[in-house]
């Protein structure tokens, strides 16, 4: 297929169940590079990070300023070749990204078709164990496909292959997990997570998430943004890109002045602000916080002991967010309970984000993994 003209398509479901017990209608967007072949069999799905879509890779039209966020995997002649794989891409539920034009999502900002009114805070919880239900129930129904070569995915999207694993270990043949843990860390929920609902819920505009689409919790979702920016870089790249001023007088003299580093990341975040939706976001937090692949099952070994794929884990020693002290603890746990289990450690100042920016540090591991 040509990478410079991707399609955005949708599927919808009449319903569909979640963890919590409520049932709802779905629909959300999805992508496709490579084709399927005869027998169905070349499959690899790809699931997002937390502020991501369904756009992995490859360009909408030849004018787009930059390619899906995995294009130095995903492609043809890549570590996920789309000569030979047939990738798969779904939006999540509730994504963050709710007004941007390519983005399809269900979630507060779309419409309850019960009442015909935007969802709001009706909106069930979600978790990212729902989301590879409907990636499921849509992969298997709707395109008949019975099999996964594999299923990957960055962060949250590593959140989302674990439940696939765990969940359908007779589809699954494969998992990639990226920068991702089985279960998220209780220090990321509070620094990250919580504190961002919180920064969301006390601003003066939010109103129980019954707000005008253009008059949403601006300042409480830019912190929001702010504080998972603050946590997916390492220390020195901060250092070296939010540069301080030791001469600049007038934030000693203005209780309010922001420094220039401050006025830097604050004008960073906004500009990415106007796709973003502070209730999805807020959604988006919680499934984060509630992931947890034993959850249901009984214990983190139980729920991995269900794992028949080939698992592949990859983390960033510097990840503060997702890290790699629980990755170890998950491959050792699956090599003893006698399952086939490795773990990549890479090293970069990018941190968490090293595994959506750095790709070329472990292209050659999803290469041979997706060959085993």
């Amino acid at each position: 297929m040509d990478m410079n003209h991707v399609e955005k398509k949708q599927f919808s479901l009449d319903s569909y169940t979640l963890e919590c017990g409520k049932a709802i209608p779905v629909t959300l967007g999805y992508e496709t590079y490579g084709e399927l072949n005869e027998d169905k069999s070349n499959v690899v799905v790809v699931a997002h990070y937390f502020s991501a879509s369904s756009h992995a890779a490859g360009k909408y039209s030849p004018e787009d300023e930059t390619s899906g966020y995995w294009d130095s995997l995903i492609g043809p002649d890549k570590a996920v070749d789309t000569n030979k794989f047939f990738v798969i891409s779904t939006d999540n539920l509730a994504n963050v990204q709710a007004y941007h034009p390519k983005v399809i999502t269900t979630g507060p900002r779309t419409i309850n078709p019960e009442t015909g009114q935007i969802w709001g805070m009706d909106f069930p919880p979600f978790t990212f164990r729902d989301m590879a239900g409907i990636q499921h129930e849509f992969i298997t129904k709707q395109l008949g496909i019975k099999k996964l070569h594999a299923v990957m995915g960055a962060s949250a999207g590593g959140f989302i292959s674990l439940n696939w694993a765990v969940h359908y270990p007779d589809m699954v043949e494969r998992v990639i997990g990226v920068i991702t843990n089985p279960q998220n860390p209780v220090i990321t929920s509070f620094n990250v997570l919580q504190h961002a609902m919180r920064a969301i819920e006390l601003d003066s505009n939010w109103n129980n998430g019954n707000y005008v689409d253009d008059q949403g919790p601006e300042e409480g979702l830019h912190l929001a943004i702010q504080m998972m920016n603050a946590g997916a870089f390492t220390p020195e790249l901060y250092e070296d890109t939010y540069q301080r001023n030791s001469d600049e007088q007038a934030p000693y003299e203005y209780l309010h002045m922001k420094t220039g580093y401050e006025q830097q990341l604050y004008d960073a975040v906004k500009a990415g602000m106007p796709v973003m939706d502070a209730s999805h976001w807020y959604y988006t937090c919680r499934a984060t916080m509630m992931h947890d692949i034993a959850h249901g099952i009984g214990s983190l070994e139980e729920s991995l002991d269900r794992i028949q794929a080939n698992v592949l884990m990859i983390s960033c020693t510097r990840d503060l967010l997702q890290p790699t002290i629980y990755n170890r603890r998950m491959v050792d746990m699956l090599l003893k309970l006698g399952k086939e289990a490795e773990l990549v450690e890479i090293e970069s100042l990018k941190g968490h984000m090293a595994g959506v920016l750095d790709g070329h540090l472990f292209s050659d591991d999803i290469r041979k993994m997706l060959q085993k």
